[in-house]
């Protein structure tokens, strides 16, 4: 008995030409790995062209073998009649595929076989996959061949051993087949064990053809550029190995929206890069700059949005925007869409008294109050209530609250609670979204303004790579421009991806940066807090949210 499984399978990076091969046929009473038994073997192992030995056995099913299976194999009862039963094959057959990779035409039925007969017996299957030479040709030389039969393709390759429906003979075509296969295969860049592999599972290959335009790139991390016709941008990726992912599309993903994209491919461009943070960086730049339609995020930034307090006006408001620049204002964001932009402006207009009309008032425009004047919670300049001086120290206790947020956030979570205690769970649910929408703006805001303001800096990995940074953005020399503050929507994935990039590497070392990198204290650990609990509650039953924050 074995007490552990063969290893039949080896490093996926392996050049072909290294690799030991097991070519294997097998006859049988039937069709079903139930109810069917093995009554011939034949293997042959190869490597890099060369045969290294061969298997062949007789045996003894211990059932009737149909008249028709006799018929097409010439195996009879009579003629396995004295032939060793299966338990007996086996641990020879065990010993001679050791340490080699399986393959069969239609290999699922053979592979199938052997591992029934080695599980009836108490022994470990076979760890797959195989290599199924069917499956092989249906990427490599169909349509040149009217189907991928074996007899077919061994007439396609002008083999020397014609398959006859015997274990042996069938066996030796098929490395022959094999051979012709793989000879074929480097023109589509199947030059690796892992290569082959994947080739054998691709599902489909209307679009497998195009698999040489990834022959040039490297095997290294980087961004890769799907493009079409016209030469403009369909996709963009990244990855670790940049020719093994960009492979991996051709060989037959099932989704429609890839059927798609491959479809209009005609080029693909790879640029290395030396971290994966670099690559993460350039991707989202690259993904801001041309707008790929095939990306999901190629259009999405498109909704984000900011808050903007403009100190110009004469009673400014809250307003919701989806820009933003350097023009004197102040902006919070940018939010994923303008509904968190909402959430975080409701949350602060409950706490502060700032006008919510979208009428425009200069200093002397007069109008009538709405209700929330009546009820305090507007300090309603429309009526002369506030003068322009009154109203802008709340303007600035405002924006000092988005500096230093602990009373604010105190505030809502007070309310929140209160809500809470009274049964109110769906109010206090109302709240606690506002309340997160505003503290997760809030602490990303810090994060980024400290890593923007930060000018010149060089991290060091824990692989010792060094990565360079200007204003946040990643040096490559190419000339990127930094992220200013406040951050454009266009750039702020890419702003994202180096702030997580560094907050979730603790390994990272600060080499030399221009200004030291600090984040104010004053609301640091409310923030902090605040979101912890949010999350919990959010994440809670429905029954205990926000009723549990107490």
């Amino acid at each position: 008995m074995l007490a552990e499984p063969l290893q039949t399978t080896l490093d996926l990076g392996v050049p072909l030409s290294e690799v030991t091969f097991c070519v294997l046929d097998l006859e049988t009473t039937g069709g079903s790995v139930v109810d069917s038994r093995i009554t011939e073997i034949g293997a042959v192992k190869v490597r890099g062209g060369e045969r290294l030995g061969t298997f062949q056995t007789l045996v003894d099913p211990r059932e009737p073998i149909p008249p028709y299976v006799s018929q097409l194999t010439g195996i009879d009862d009579l003629l396995v009649a004295g032939e060793p039963p299966i338990e007996q094959v086996l641990p020879a057959l065990t010993e001679f595929v050791r340490g080699t990779v399986f393959v069969a035409h239609n290999a699922g039925f053979d592979f199938g076989f052997v591992n029934a007969a080695l599980e009836r017996n108490d022994y470990a299957p076979l760890p797959g996959p195989p290599v199924c030479t069917a499956k092989l040709a249906k990427r490599v030389v169909w349509p040149e061949v009217p189907n991928v039969r074996l007899q077919t393709l061994a007439r396609y390759f002008r083999t020397r051993v014609q398959p006859v429906h015997r274990a042996l003979a069938d066996a030796e075509a098929t490395v022959e087949v094999l051979h012709g296969l793989l000879d074929l295969s480097g023109r589509l860049g199947i030059a690796t064990l892992g290569d082959l592999h994947e080739a054998c599972r691709a599902r489909g290959r209307p679009h497998y053809g195009k698999i040489r335009l990834a022959d040039h790139l490297p095997r290294a991390p980087g961004v890769y550029l799907f493009r079409g016709r016209d030469g403009r941008v369909l996709y963009v990726g990244k990855s670790k190995d940049l020719r093994a992912r960009v492979k991996s599309y051709f060989y037959g993903d099932a989704r429609k929206k890839v059927a798609d994209l491959l479809a209009q491919v005609t080029a693909v461009e790879g640029i290395r890069c030396a971290t994966e943070l670099e690559a993460l960086a350039l991707e989202a730049r690259l993904i801001g700059e041309h707008e790929p339609r095939y990306n999901r995020r190629g259009k999405t930034w498109r909704r984000y949005a900011y808050l903007k307090v403009d100190p110009r006006e004469a009673f400014p408001r809250l307003k919701v925007v989806h820009g933003a620049r350097a023009d004197g204002a102040t902006y919070l964001g940018p939010f994923a869409s303008s509904a968190g932009a909402r959430l975080a402006k409701e949350a602060l207009e409950e706490v502060e008294p700032i006008r919510r009309c979208t009428t425009a008032m200069g200093a002397r425009t007069r109008f009538a109050p709405c209700a929330l004047a009546d009820m305090g919670r507007c300090a309603a300049p429309c009526d002369g209530r506030v003068d322009p001086e009154r109203y802008a120290e709340l303007v600035r206790h405002l924006l000092s609250s988005l500096q230093r947020p602990d009373g604010l956030l105190g505030a809502l979570e007070a309310r929140m609670t209160a809500l809470a205690e009274r049964e109110r769970f769906e109010e206090a649910g109302l709240v606690r979204d506002r309340l997160r929408s505003l503290a997760e703006v809030l602490q990303r805001g810090r994060q980024e303004a400290w890593l923007v303001a930060a000018g010149s800096m060089v991290l060091v990995t824990d692989q010792g790579a060094r990565v360079r940074l200007a204003g946040a953005s990643v040096d490559r020399g190419d000339g990127a421009a930094p992220i200013p503050l406040p951050c454009p929507r266009e750039r702020a994935d890419e702003l994202a991806a180096v702030r997580s990039w560094i907050a979730s590497h603790r390994g990272v070392r600060l080499e030399r940066v221009d200004v030291p990198p600090a984040e104010p204290v004053d609301g640091g650990r409310a923030l902090a807090g605040l979101l912890a609990a949010v999350r919990a509650s959010a994440a809670a039953p429905a029954g205990r949210r926000t009723h549990d924050h107490r």
